[in-house]
Formats: structure tokens, sequence, C-alpha cells
């Protein structure tokens, strides 16, 4: 997910393995496998980034997995893509939850805003890998430009080119980074949409220092995370109309050699069940809240009635 944040900061290889092998070597203490749960259809490892959301994911599909008959057991918080991408490679773990556009730019995709065609691309570059992606579920973790329902009424907003004409009559609020940022206001957001605000404030990143300015109206554009931010009631998230954004839906990675209809399916089920609203929810209790990423999946497996 390449948002105003890094989500996978550039590090050397020697590193990269060094850290490889000492997460895979103590990953899984406090989240060995599920007590009690099946394991007639065989075991799986199941592994998880570093991330509040990605480990949230891994045990809602692992539960999921242990309801419907399989063994499952865990490898968690193992760190950036780089790291458990090679962890499923080397046949570490079975399968893991990702961000689809985040892991087609890792194999050197393009990537894009487009659902259908990041999917087309992701298993393109995964032929040959041993790898296969599950259908993307529909919740995505992008930056989001909002507005008050008042701000959006008043200007006539519903769209991010609707911004453009009026964004000099408007401050704007962000992570401090945000102009240096493609996907907030760097060069491919200004070229996309030639947004030139009264004034940028620079507050926090996602947070709730930019929730507040928003509210008390100190600025009338504000910069969240769409799947990862508490967004304020009474707000408007305006269309990313020309895909600046990339189409970052969660998938699971599968080996192809634990790979079968009946696990793809399971897998699928659950997907379809994760909206943006439901993975914020999740996220933030694992984030803001510290609740344990088991006990969060726990209560979204009972509540969606997924077995």
């Amino acid at each position: 997910m390449i948002k105003a944040r890094v989500r996978f900061p550039g590090r050397t290889l020697g590193a990269m393995l060094i850290g490889l092998i000492v997460v895979v070597a103590t990953a899984g203490v406090g989240g060995a496998s599920a007590p009690g749960q099946g394991g007639n259809k065989g075991s799986l490892t199941m592994g998880s980034k570093n991330l509040p959301g990605a480990q949230v994911l891994g045990q809602v599909y692992g539960q999921a997995l242990a309801k419907d008959g399989y063994q499952m057991s865990y490898k968690e918080n193992l760190g950036t893509t780089e790291v458990v991408f090679a962890a499923l490679q080397n046949g570490d773990i079975d399968l893991y939850p990702e961000y689809m556009n985040t892991v087609v730019q890792f194999l050197g995709g393009t990537g894009g805003a487009d659902v259908t065609q990041v999917k087309s691309e992701l298993d393109t570059l995964l032929q040959g890998k041993g790898i296969v992606a599950t259908t993307p579920a529909p919740a995505v973790d992008v930056n989001g430009f909002y507005v008050t329902k008042k701000t959006a009424s008043k200007y006539k907003l519903k769209t991010m080119s609707d911004l453009t004409k009026v964004a000099p009559k408007l401050t704007f609020g962000g992570p401090p980074e945000c102009q240096d940022r493609p996907l907030c206001l760097g060069d491919t957001s200004q070229q996309l949409y030639a947004l030139q605000f009264k004034e940028v404030k620079k507050l926090d990143t996602g947070g709730p220092v930019t929730v507040k300015a928003l509210e008390d109206g100190n600025v009338q554009v504000a910069e969240l995370f769409t799947g990862s931010s508490v967004i304020p009631k009474g707000t408007v998230l305006l269309k990313d109309d020309k895909g600046l954004q990339g189409a970052d839906n969660p998938v699971v990675l599968v080996s192809e050699s634990k790979n079968t209809p009946e696990l793809d399916a399971t897998l699928n089920k659950v997907s379809a069940k994760i909206t943006t609203g439901q993975y914020r929810k999740m996220t933030l209790a694992v984030q803001n809240q510290k609740e344990d990423p088991f006990d969060v999946a726990k209560t979204f497996i009972k509540n969606n009635k997924l077995r």
C-alpha cells in the first residue's frame, strides 16, 4: 500500500536475508496452532506482515480455515512485503494476506486503480513462482481526501476534479510529508488534479490531529486513510475520479502446492465480507485500542457467520 507513509522502506539484500532468518526462526511464539480447530483437511502455516491490518487479516483468514477443518499455525508480524513474500516462496509459510497494488509494484508491475486490471497483472506476475492469489476483498486502504458535508454542499464537491476548481479558497491538512508524496500532494497528484490550496497545514499522518482540525473547521480538506484512520461523522470522501490511488485491496497469496478449490472457496467467502468499513473497524481496534488481533478476528468471524 503506497500512501503518504512508507509501507516497505528500502533495505539491503543482506539485511533482508538476516531479518528473514531471525523472524522465521522466532515467529509464531504466542501465536502457534489454533487449539481444538479441526485438522482433518491438513495443516497450513499462515504468515502476516508487520502492520495491524495485515495481522488481523491473517487471523481472520486463519480462524475461518480452522473452522473449516484445517490445522492452523501462525508466523505473525514477520516484516514487510520483501520479507513475507520471500518466506512464502521459501516454504516457511503456506499463505499470507497481502495488498494487491503493493505486491504488484513490488514484483515490478505498474499497478493502477482498476481492480480487475491489477488482479490480472498480479496473476501474470505470479506465473512460474509457485504462488496464486485469491479474489480481492472489497476493502481498500488508501489516501482519501475528506471534506465536511457542509463544505461539500457549499462548493458542490463530489469528486477530486471538483476540488481542483475551489482549492485556492480552501485550507488543506494532512501528513507533514504529504507534498513530497506522489499519492498525496506530490508530483503525480498535481499532474492529475493540479491542487493549489490557499494553505497546506502539516499535521499528522492519518491521525487525531488532522481529524480534529477538520472537525473544528481549521482545515476544509483533510487527507486520511480510508481503511485505517478514524473517519469523522458528517464527512464526505471525494471520489478519486482520475484513479490516483491504487487498487490496494486485500488478497491472500497461497503456495500453489497447498492450493485447492475448497481452500480457495473458503478464502473467497471470507474476503467477500471484508469491506472497507469492516477492515477499518478491525484495524483501529488493534492499532488504537490495542486489542489482540486474535480476539478482533474471532468477533468478525462470529458476527459474519463464517462457519
